[in-house]
């Protein structure tokens, strides 16, 4: 039950976590790879086909959480440039938090999860491509608007047993992440 406690707590720093990852996108320092990463991290906030149903109690937003977790480790070993600091601390933080999601899977299911992390540079969400999202302004703008939409929707992560949310999130990412 301590996992999800710790996850719900994540849900509070949700707006620094996306902010850090906008400032990758941001960044033309930052490496191609890097900037796609977040973007398909953030395209996967707003996405209606995540792992786990936003709508589904409490650990529907769980899994957007972990996923950008998961991407900022992915991104530590390429080039994110110069970013502010509250983004390099953000993503550092995430980075670490994503150990406490692998304590919580076990690594077989983590790797799984890392796999599919890696995967989502090259996902179509909503029409438009991280690739899309990185060049063009105006798809970026209508992004940043979606989470903000998506933001004010879902959090607080509200769960009242704490047991049985765990059961089901491992569950959901066992069965999805085939």
């Amino acid at each position: 039950m301590a996992h999800i406690e710790q996850f719900k707590g994540w849900a509070e720093t949700i707006r620094q976590d996306v902010d850090a990852l906008k400032a990758v996108i941001e960044s033309d320092r930052a490496d191609e790879h890097s900037r796609k990463l977040a973007g398909g991290a953030l395209s996967y906030l707003v996405s209606r086909m995540d792992l786990i149903p936003d709508w589904n109690e409490g650990i529907g937003v769980i899994d957007d959480i972990m996923v950008l977790r998961v991407v900022a480790q992915l991104t530590n070993g390429h080039s994110r440039g110069a970013l502010p600091a509250a983004a390099e601390v953000a993503l550092d933080r995430m980075a670490n938090e994503a150990d406490k999601i692998a304590a919580f899977l076990g690594s077989a299911l983590y790797d799984k999860l890392k796999s599919y992390c890696s995967k989502l540079e090259d996902q179509v969400v909503r029409g438009r491509t991280p690739g899309q999202v990185i060049e063009d302004a105006a798809q970026r703008t209508q992004l940043y608007a979606e989470l903000e939409d998506e933001i004010v929707r879902t959090v607080p992560i509200v769960i009242a047993d704490p047991a049985d949310a765990e059961l089901r999130l491992k569950a959901y990412l066992t069965h999805k992440l085939q």
